[in-house]
């Protein structure tokens, strides 16, 4: 019986996690979740809450961050900073209850002097195999990863590569097969850099360009192979993600890129906005081929989501959209209030995304139309990216400015009425 749970559990999950990383399809392990592309397993997601009804618990959470909650097994787990003392801390709270379990303080001093307005200190989320906790920080001049357990001790920790910050720092680490990744583009020189997860040795390493990016690398399973995809320095790359040797690479996508790439079937998809505007769509089989190039209205920082077709996404002023993703033929846009940082995430059929005042706003993934489904008031403030697993929403805002902001964490679900 164990054996066919474990060959039921790879067809699920894929081959990269059965038997490497412990972790389930209730889990949201790392960022863009569990198959790494912002969907959510699971068909019973909250439509209909606000900051009272259904909530299953809200936990206030000390000083700031714009890393989305991790969440495996009975844990959660965020990142966040103490501007005033220069504390950048892993917490870990009670799934269940939302209570804190232990907090983990991995740096002190060594915060830049400067940083974007729409930035944190503790912007990068963790990843999670079920048994360690990899957490990436800028402190000091220099990328930093450490390696926890799930009692909050140190296994190791390692300097990655100096830094030379414009904005600060954002790309999350990535888990695959026995390795943990990280890419560290900057001005000085970056790398993408992949360390043995137990151990904390360097499996491999590529130079990168001196071209500052914010990108976070994810893998899948694109054209019939894994592949590593990341953007930046007006490239689009996929990488093999065992060796860490480059497969391809197309021009395009922008100098300095912020969201993670999306992918499906052969093709992947990325966008960037600075100093050009337009999203992408290459072929990557081969040498990887340029399909379509739009320089229409695009998604600078959130990422895009690929979902049987159809490739839907916010930019960052606030418009829905939905292409073709063969084509690139826009199917609609509809207009949201407010800016953008976070990706949406797709669940239960319904598409959720807060705007950077803290509204989240609901519609359907329908290529043939856009309806909002509802807006929900959350707070003050929101950039992390909403969660999605084990049919609960987990959403990060703020509430109050300067002096009176406090960040809270939301669990939303669906709760019993009481007899």
């Amino acid at each position: 019986m164990k054996f066919i749970i474990v060959i039921l559990l790879a067809h699920l999950i894929g081959p990269t996690l059965a038997g490497k990383a412990k972790v389930t399809t209730d889990d949201w392990p790392w960022w863009r979740g569990l198959h790494r592309n912002g969907i959510a397993t699971g068909k019973e997601y909250p439509v209909d809450w606000d900051t009272k009804k259904n909530v299953v618990w809200v936990t206030s959470i000390p000083g700031r961050g714009q890393s989305t909650p991790t969440i495996v097994a009975d844990r959660v787990f965020l990142t966040t900073a103490d501007e005033k003392r220069q504390r950048q801390v892993v917490l870990c709270l009670n799934r269940a209850t939302g209570k804190l379990i232990w907090q983990k303080e991995l740096h002190k001093g060594g915060f830049e002097t400067e940083i974007h307005k729409k930035c944190s200190h503790a912007t990068a989320s963790v990843a999670s195999d079920g048994e360690r906790i990899f957490a990436a920080f800028l402190n000091n001049k220099a990328i930093w990863l450490t390696c926890l357990d799930n009692k909050g001790k140190t296994i190791w920790q390692k300097k990655v590569c100096d830094f030379n910050s414009k904005f600060g720092y954002g790309a999350s680490p990535l888990i695959y097969e026995n390795n943990v990744i990280v890419a560290t583009d900057n001005q000085g020189g970056g790398f993408l850099t992949a360390y043995e997860r137990r151990s904390g040795k360097v499996a491999w390493n590529m130079a990168r360009q001196a071209t500052p990016s914010y990108s976070s690398p994810t893998v899948a399973t694109v054209a019939g192979r894994m592949q590593l995809l990341l953007s930046g320095a007006d490239k689009i790359s996929g990488y093999d993600p065992d060796t860490g040797k480059l497969l391809w690479s197309g021009r395009g996508g922008s100098v300095q890129t912020v969201n993670t790439m999306s992918f499906g079937g052969k093709l992947v998809f990325a966008s960037g906005g600075y100093p050009s505007k337009e999203t992408l769509c290459f072929d990557a089989s081969g040498a990887g081929k340029l399909v379509w190039r739009d320089k229409g209205d695009i998604a600078n920082v959130p990422s895009m989501i690929f979902h049987e077709g159809f490739l839907y996404y916010v930019s960052d002023g606030g418009i829905a959209h939905c292409r073709e993703a063969a084509t690139g033929k826009v199917r609609w846009k509809g207009r949201l209030k407010g800016e953008f940082s976070a990706s949406p995430t797709l669940a239960g059929g319904h598409l959720y995304c807060i705007s950077e005042t803290g509204v989240v706003f609901l519609w359907k993934a329908d290529p043939n139309n856009f309806k909002i489904v509802a807006e929900i008031p959350m707070g003050d403030e929101g950039f992390a990216t909403p969660v999605a697993c084990g049919d609960r929403l987990y959403l990060r805002v703020a509430e109050g400015k300067e002096n009176a902001r406090i960040e809270k964490l939301y669990c939303i679900g669906h709760k019993k009425p009481t007899p």
